[in-house]
């Protein structure tokens, strides 16, 4: 007899779950943008994802290599054309890196000679950021006397490997952080040591810009422009000093729109690939697997909703048609782990275990399995990132995002939601799970097979 105290935790953990796909299914297809219920512009999460060049379309800018402006280490040797031309690629890993570390994962920058064309998709304002790109900028430390006393400089923008933006939450206000390389993580600490108790003036493009005091050595690489800042005067700056280490100057020659390459269809083709693919996942389970398959679909719901809700919200996904495929790749790698462990669970029961010890050792067999297969993959979708193009990047974003998130829910979420279903049923409902005992027959045979095995190894021996 089951006791009512047994199955109270059951139900609570059920009705958890199903409020959250509900809630999940709710925030995904409506939004609230006539203040209902008190909230205001909310949009529905699905559309918050960003698109990328071949969905959604974008914008694109060529400029041209200031040739007035080049260094003079690249006008007075034999070797001036190839460093030339080494410089230009400088260029575009920079511009490159500078639009991934500003969210645009999929921006594309390409060389044509002394030209450099970059496209970035889903851009609400593409000529500022385009602007702000072409416009050289200099920044510089120096110590800071007065405001009529110009020092020299000690240290320059060229020793800054990364420009962001941060919120003070003490202040209010954004600030502009900075990371340098490892030299210029060295050359400022010492600068900052020398400076304590002085004050250090920065400098943009050898305008004043603001001083602060020096408390003591300030290491670690990284460091913050503080001021009364709103987001775009912060973004404004940080893109002005990342534009500054620029091995080369750039002059904007045309800048135009993008069309979408496959538009609205490739999405609502995408869409409908995946919710028929679920459809048919969630029927091949409860099918072949019974209530076990009821919990991995509960778990697949729980999981789809949370695998959407993280694309929209996570800054680096610019979902691509090469996305979407990454999304419907690890929605079958999730089942597939669902698949090891009913099929390790199954063989724990026909062994003669309980169903509850089946449950326990199935899940603890199959673990190592289902880490070596994900953790491969994981690898995979981390190189792809690092070194695929920015096509290839996103679709290992897609991919790591959804291989973490169906480890989690194949082997956490799962389970909890398989011993809370399993709380209203004893062992003679065995059968409601897809398990059952190994007949006599059965038994009998493999008996059999294996005297067979041994005699036919002492016959070889």
């Amino acid at each position: 007899m089951i006791k009512s105290k047994s199955i109270a935790l059951p139900i609570v953990i059920l009705a958890v779950f199903s409020i959250l796909i509900i809630l999940g299914t709710v925030f995904a297809f409506v939004s609230l943008t006539d203040g209902q219920l008190g909230i205001y512009n909310y949009n529905a999460y699905p559309t918050c994802i960003k698109l990328g060049l071949d969905l959604s379309g974008g914008a694109y800018a060529v400029y041209e290599v200031d040739e007035e402006n080049l260094p003079e280490s690249m006008t007075d040797g034999e070797n001036d054309e190839q460093e030339i031309e080494m410089a230009i690629e400088g260029t575009r890993a920079s511009l490159e890196s500078l639009l991934f570390n500003k969210g645009y994962t999929e921006a594309q920058v390409s060389v044509y000679g002394r030209t450099i064309r970059v496209e970035v998709p889903d851009v609400d304002d593409p000529e500022r950021i385009f602007e702000l790109i072409g416009r050289p900028s200099s920044l510089e430390f120096k110590e800071y006397t007065d405001a009529d006393t110009v020092n020299d400089t000690l240290m320059t923008g060229d020793e800054i490997a990364e420009a962001g933006v941060t919120y003070n939450n003490e202040t209010g206000y954004y600030e502009v952080a900075l990371k340098f390389t490892s030299t210029g993580s060295d050359k400022f600490a010492k600068i900052t040591s020398d400076l304590t108790g002085k004050y250090l003036g920065i400098y943009i493009n050898g305008e004043y810009v603001m001083h602060a005091s020096v408390g003591e050595a300030i290491s670690g690489g990284q460091a913050s422009i503080s001021g009364q800042y709103s987001y775009d005067d912060a973004y404004a700056l940080a893109v002005q000093i990342q534009a500054g280490s620029f091995p080369l100057q750039l002059n904007m020659r045309e800048s135009s729109t993008l069309t979408a390459t496959l538009g609205d269809s490739a999405i609502k083709a995408g869409v409908i690939a995946g919710l028929v693919g679920l459809l048919l996942i969630i029927v091949y389970l409860i099918a072949i697997y019974r209530l076990m398959g009821v919990a991995a679909s509960i778990a697949l719901a729980y999981y789809t909703m949370t695998y959407v809700f993280f694309l929209a919200v996570f800054p680096w996904v610019q979902l691509t048609l090469a996305g979407i495929a990454g999304i419907l790749l690890s929605m079958g790698m999730a089942v597939d782990a669902n698949v090891i462990i009913f099929e390790r669970i199954k063989e724990e029961y026909a062994k003669g275990k309980s169903m509850r010890m089946a449950v326990s050792e199935g899940f603890k067999r199959s673990l190592g399995a289902i880490l070596d297969g994900n953790i491969t993959t994981i690898i995979g979708a981390v190189v792809l990132m690092l070194v695929g193009a920015s096509t290839i990047k996103g679709f290992g974003i897609t991919l790591l995002i959804g291989i973490v998130l169906s480890l989690f829910t194949s082997l956490l979420i799962t389970r909890i939601i398989l011993n809370a279903i399993m709380a209203f049923h004893s062992e003679k409902h065995a059968a409601l799970y897809a398990m059952k005992r190994k007949s006599e027959d059965e038994e009998e045979t493999q008996e059999v097979n294996a005297s067979a095995e041994e005699v036919q190894g002492g016959a070889t021996v």
